[in-house]
């Protein structure tokens, strides 16, 4: 399926950089292989691929972290405004590692708190702990490993429209107990200009009533794997899910 590749023109991280998308808006897709290959040929057409070395697929690894009562998760279940995820991500390819911190802060705007670190990592040293807590609106008494995620990831860029698409697949999540594969899932995040506004694979998805979805995959990935949860709030990403 991802043949299409082969023929797409490519952009180097540089000029991917080059493209700032400083003040942005992102929004997300989560999409089956038929919907999928119908936009294929539009992204194809209208967009380039980010090229590192001679890899255009990359692969992540993520750790994700909470307290042993779920806090981070609980916090997003009930639409907190300030909520965190902290997580260790290994870019398979180029062997880079980052400790992160991403928080949301209100319906808008997340930040992100990023460390190189030598290694993906499954302990949290005092220092890091530190920043998490500084960073919290609730006393933080332990953090550990709740599931690893791993998935591959192609980036596309259009300059013209100050745009760039991530497209995540061949998602797994893993505990000490079970694992998940969801081979059928696609998760497209369109990222651009907010003085723009317009997006070519947005208008597309539109057209086919395709819609944006929230998607988070530490969230979805506790869902999948642990039994007990409240979920309420997520049903209707588990109901769109359960339909693709």
């Amino acid at each position: 399926m991802m043949s299409f590749l082969t023929a797409m023109s490519t952009v180097s991280l540089a000029e991917l950089d080059s493209v700032a998308l400083l003040n942005r808006i992102d929004n997300k897709y989560v999409l089956n292989k038929q919907q999928l290959e119908l936009i294929l040929p539009v992204i194809q057409q209208n967009y380039r691929v980010l090229l590192i070395g001679n890899d255009k697929i990359f692969t992540y690894e993520n750790n994700y972290f909470d307290t042993k009562d779920l806090q981070f998760y609980y916090d997003h279940h009930n639409g907190y405004a300030n909520r965190m995820k902290v997580r260790s991500r290994k870019y398979v390819e180029t062997n880079t590692s980052f400790f992160e911190i991403k928080k949301k802060e209100n319906i808008d705007r997340t930040s992100k708190t990023r460390e190189k670190i030598d290694q993906l990592i499954s302990v949290i040293d005092e220092n890091q702990k530190e920043v998490v807590q500084q960073l919290s609106r609730k006393p933080i008494a332990d953090l550990s490993v709740i599931l690893n995620n791993k998935f591959n990831r192609i980036t596309f860029v259009n300059e013209e429209l100050y745009e760039r698409i991530t497209l995540d697949f061949n998602i797994h999540f893993s505990d000490e107990l079970s694992q998940k594969q969801f081979a059928d899932l696609y998760v497209l995040e369109i990222k651009q200009s907010k003085s723009n506004g317009r997006s070519i694979i947005a208008e597309l998805l539109k057209k086919n009533n395709i819609r944006e979805q929230r998607f988070s995959k530490y969230i979805f990935g506790v869902i999948a794997l642990k039994e007990n949860i409240r979920m309420n709030n997520f049903l209707p990403l588990i109901k769109k899910i359960n339909k693709l």
